[in-house]
């Protein structure tokens, strides 16, 4: 007989096992990445919710963390900052095991919704209250061609001209371990947000991210040109994928800096023997940014959030049939970071990732 039950601390050891031998298994699924968000904000805790079988195995799991906002509401979220992520489950009946516990829970934390958050999962393997929310667009780029196979199928205006430029003017991409790399890589990262009108991301979640995944999980590299750096990356890595969330360059460098960075990471995650490269998530109306990595000859697939109101149950109180609170302020926030001084989208940077999750 099957049994359902919470995890603790004690058995994560086994969760992470069974994250890592599971085919939707991501960096996002282990107990880590519970431990970084926990040090990085308060307002965020998580748990492992299991399904075992009667030899004791974990059968599936779906982690739940419970994402605590006066602003924008309390809510249930699997998995918080996560690119993409699944419920690790094999079949319908498995999640709507796990699902009247999901729901429970959600209710005892105060929170008004359940989030949940797919890549592959089949839509009928969904518990009939969660209904579709927010999509994104995910991009990743197969390593199974040879590297110079790759570099022909880029663009050639925009992303071949570019990278040959930076090598012309001596840019190089260094792998670095310490605190003041990770400093200058956050304030690249920072810049650029803020030439999108972005709120800058604290620095406290990649302090915690970077400590808690490296070596083997995560590696920060800057471009260096004239003795100086000029950009980063910072990228997770788990199993055969290498993911890139996170990125940025100075105002100062030259063209070509921020495709020479994804192109010498791209070849150390395929020489590493890595299968995919990521590009991360990205909003349907950020066509900007859906342009640029399309032209790294990617394969584009559909990511999609769900949503549902454990309270009501009702499909027509769906925050997805209305402008959720986020989108309300998303104009006034991208006003205020366009023009406001650096102290002060610092400031709003915290405060809006206090809700955020």
């Amino acid at each position: 007989m099957n049994t359902i039950h919470w995890l603790s601390p004690k058995e994560y050891r086994e969760w992470d096992a069974f994250v890592t031998q599971h085919p939707q298994g991501l960096v996002y699924h282990l107990s880590a990445w519970k431990e970084l968000l926990e040090a990085a904000f308060q307002h965020i805790r998580g748990q492992f919710l299991v399904l075992k079988n009667r030899e004791g195995q974990i059968q599936a799991g779906v982690p739940l963390y419970s994402v605590k906002s006066w602003l924008l509401g309390n809510r249930s979220v699997s998995i918080p900052y996560a690119t993409m992520c699944d419920p690790l489950i094999g079949t319908k009946e498995e999640f709507n095991e796990l699902w009247p516990t999901m729901v429970d829970e959600s209710a005892n934390q105060r929170c008004k919704r359940i989030e949940i958050r797919l890549r592959h999962t089949k839509l009928e393997c969904l518990p009939a209250p969660l209904q579709p929310s927010v999509k994104y667009k995910h991009h990743y780029l197969p390593l199974d061609k040879s590297t110079d196979e790759l570099f022909r199928s880029f663009n050639k205006p925009n992303i071949c001209r570019a990278l040959k430029k930076a090598h012309r003017e001596g840019v190089v991409v260094e792998e670095r371990q310490d605190e003041q790399s990770l400093r200058v890589f956050h304030s690249f990262l920072v810049a650029t947000r803020r030439k999108h009108s972005l709120p800058p991301m604290p620095y406290a979640f990649f302090k915690a991210m970077y400590n808690v995944l490296k070596p083997d999980r995560a590696t920060l590299y800057l471009a260096i040109h004239a003795g100086q750096p000029v950009g980063g990356i910072l990228v997770s890595k788990f199993k055969d994928l290498w993911t890139s969330e996170y990125s940025g360059v100075a105002n100062y460098s030259i063209r070509g800096v921020s495709p020479l960075i994804y192109w010498e990471t791209i070849q150390r995650a395929k020489n590493s023997g890595a299968a995919n490269f990521s590009f991360g998530r990205t909003s349907l109306d950020n066509t900007g940014l859906l342009l640029h990595k399309r032209r790294w000859a990617t394969i584009e697939e559909d990511l999609t959030d769900y949503v549902s109101l454990p309270r009501t149950g009702s499909a027509q109180d769906n925050t997805s049939s209305k402008p959720s609170r986020r989108a309300k302020f998303k104009p006034a926030v991208q006003l205020l970071m366009r023009y406001s001084p650096a102290i002060v989208q610092h400031f709003v940077g915290n405060f809006i990732y206090r809700h955020l999750g």
